[in-house]
């Protein structure tokens, strides 16, 4: 039945918003976005279990919800409205700021020279968390506009995979 995939009743309680929506706005959009790709992956890989062909309409729900929330975020948006080769310039830029703050860091804890000065360890610490959500969120856009999600996150996961084993560590 078609409204079991598309608003089920169970998922709609009389004065609030439908549950996704709530989600989105308690969890965010990335998040929301991965649970709808689990969900999808779930409902795909029981549907001969349980409900069949219902399943397989609730995982394509769950891929297009996924991909309209994917292409209709913000992050989405901002990398679209600038375009591959200035979100790349910027993430040269917000690497090597990264870079600086790192050093800052390190060097405030006593590794490398002296900073100097009246350096506050929050003030350095709280500079080095700004870069890294700026590193974070143009990598993230470079990432989209490359169309390399999966790929990235196949690679990560086996880079993962091999240190383990590196360090040996069991279940790797």
């Amino acid at each position: 039945m078609i409204e079991n995939v598309n608003h089920p009743k169970h998922y709609n309680i009389p004065g609030r918003k439908e549950c996704i929506v709530e989600m989105i706005e308690k969890f965010g959009t990335e998040a929301v976005e991965t649970f709808c790709i689990l969900n999808a992956y779930k409902y795909r890989y029981r549907f001969e279990q349980k409900n069949g062909q219902e399943d397989l309409q609730k995982a394509e729900w769950y891929d297009n919800f996924a991909s309209l929330m994917r292409k209709n975020s913000d992050q989405a948006r901002i990398a679209d409205h600038y375009g591959r080769d200035v979100q790349e310039q910027q993430l040269i830029e917000e690497m090597a700021e990264l870079t600086q703050a790192i050093c800052k860091d390190k060097r405030s804890r006593g590794q490398g020279q002296d900073i100097g000065g009246t350096w506050l360890y929050s003030d350095i610490k709280k500079n080095l968390i700004e870069e890294l959500a700026d590193v974070k969120l143009v990598l993230s856009q470079v990432i989209y506009l490359f169309d390399a999600d999966e790929e990235v996150n196949r690679i990560i996961q086996e880079k993962i995979r091999r240190t383990h084993e590196r360090i040996g560590e069991d279940n790797a």
